[in-house]
């Protein structure tokens, strides 16, 4: 018997505590009772690894869907295998800040775990306020060099309804197996910054395109620390409060990252340094093409 602990984060009421309910008692409470801290729950699975079969209990944290605990947040986090981050396909700002805070909170604690994406209240059909293709782009960010390891039956992103119980099977079903494989995903950021550095070609990088910008940026910003270790953590953490997709980045995306960026030196150097780094960085953003 395998034990892996893993959390369910997202908003208030997109519906992570329904799912729980469905998932390990088959039954759904419609009505809307706030979490209040954390709460845990246990599931026996079967996944399949090679010829054999693996009995996997996972110990499911359904923790208080409010940002801002952080305190509260972190400790549970500690020692997670994976997560499920849950929006709520009627309201946009679920989906927002999935990568606005329960992303960049989570990999504050632990490194890069693999995350199942679920789009809920499909049920809803008719109401929704962003579509199911919008959270499989933010998906495909995050589980690189995993997601083509799947069994061709399950998925890093679904569309499910805690109502009816579709495809809420499926997305226990695949961080289980994900898990279980132990194979951690790939990190762009890092692995971007490191062969920029190797190869020593950043300093020579059209800065005329939003990759070459990028490519920039990340370089200048780690070059002003000492300490390698931190200027990486920071420089994931902004990155991805930015929803900033390095393999394909955004000139908004850019920019935003551009001033959370600016915020995270602010604790570390004098303003007239930050305010000169941020508009050299904005000066490169504004030239992109795109």
């Amino acid at each position: 018997m395998v034990l892996k602990k893993i959390v369910l984060l997202g908003d208030s009421a997109v519906g992570k505590t329904s799912m729980i309910r469905r998932f390990v008692f088959d039954k759904f409470e419609d009505s809307y009772i706030s979490t209040i801290g954390t709460k845990v729950s246990k599931k026996s699975l079967t996944i399949p690894k090679g010829d054999l079969e693996v009995d996997l209990n996972l110990m499911i944290w359904d923790v208080l869907g409010r940002a801002g605990y952080t305190a509260l947040h972190s400790r549970t986090f500690s020692g997670v295998h994976g997560a499920f981050l849950v929006a709520d396909l009627t309201r946009r700002e679920t989906l927002d800040s999935l990568e606005r805070y329960w992303i960049p909170v989570l990999f504050n604690v632990v490194n890069n775990v693999p995350l199942v994406f679920a789009c809920n209240k499909k049920d809803l059909e008719g109401e929704y306020a962003f579509q199911p293709e919008e959270m499989e782009k933010i998906a495909s960010k995050y589980n690189v060099g995993v997601e083509n390891d799947l069994p061709l039956n399950l998925k890093t992103t679904y569309s499910t309804s805690a109502k009816t119980g579709d495809n809420v099977e499926n997305i226990f079903q695949s961080l289980g197996y994900m898990v279980l494989s132990e194979k951690k995903p790939k990190d762009p950021i890092a692995e971007l910054y490191e062969n920029l550095v190797a190869q020593g070609i950043y300093r020579h990088t059209d800065r005329g395109t939003l990759i070459g910008a990028t490519d920039a940026i990340i370089v200048d910003f780690c070059e002003g620390f000492e300490d390698d270790r931190l200027a990486m953590t920071l420089l994931r953490q902004e990155l991805l409060r930015a929803g900033l997709d390095v393999r394909s980045p955004s000139k908004v995306g850019l920019l935003k990252a551009i001033e959370y960026l600016a915020e995270a030196e602010s604790e570390f150097k004098e303003e007239e340094i930050v305010m000169t780094n941020k508009e050299r960085r904005r000066e490169w953003a504004r030239g992109t093409k795109g």
